[in-house]
């Protein structure tokens, strides 16, 4: 599965040539696959994959928590199913931007037949917001790398959209290229899981119109 991870390649490949933060931990000795954090719910197979690759990591404005340890994966999540509130028992939250609420998870329920998860977006404030972001989790950094590229280049909505993740809120036309996603959003995979406030069901309708 490693050889599979284009999108991580071409996240770093972007923070080093536009001088973003990129630190990279170290790498995990052990083959995670599989291994279930919590009851019923597989790890995907790409995270593990980033796990071998890098461990944790800073690329750009997106953190990537640490496999093990006391501010890890499981510790966090633990932290978060603790306090009951929806989505966080059916999602597996892998990163975050810095100092700020915005998390991004993976969805073990709605793996595909490789048991890659889809990713959503989480605004974890007091209004909770929940979208759909990429098929599985390469498909998340590389919708990320080509975010940076867009915003360099001066061909984003907002030229700024990349330095403060407003990814992919700002951006429904980059998620509508992820035609697996837009398929599972299609045929309702996600119901019960997207906030079904006005603005959400506005983003999600622009996607769907893309």
């Amino acid at each position: 599965m490693e050889s599979s991870l284009k999108g991580l390649e071409r996240l770093m490949a972007r923070c080093r040539e536009q001088r973003l933060p990129l630190r990279l931990g170290i790498a995990s000795t052990e083959d995670s696959t599989g291994r279930e954090l919590f009851p019923g719910q597989p790890l995907d197979p790409l995270l593990a994959a980033v796990f071998r690759r890098v461990g944790d990591a800073r690329l750009a404005e997106f953190v990537l928590y640490a496999p093990e340890g006391a501010h890890g994966l499981e510790a966090i999540n633990r932290t978060l199913r603790e306090q009951g509130a929806a989505p966080f028992p059916s999602c597996l939250v892998f990163g975050q931007v810095p100092s700020l609420a915005y998390r991004f998870a993976l969805v073990p329920g709605l793996a595909d037949s490789q048991g890659l998860q889809p990713v959503v977006f989480i605004d974890d404030h007091i209004e909770k917001e929940v979208l759909p972001v990429a098929s599985n989790l390469d498909r998340f950094f590389d919708a990320y790398a080509r975010s940076i590229e867009s915003a360099a280049m001066g061909t984003t909505p907002s030229p700024d959209a990349w330095d403060d993740m407003d990814f992919p809120r700002f951006e429904p036309e980059r998620v509508a290229q992820d035609t697996a996603l837009v398929e599972m959003m299609r045929t309702g995979r996600f119901d019960g899981l997207v906030t079904r406030d006005e603005e959400s069901q506005r983003w999600m309708q622009q996607v769907l119109d893309l």
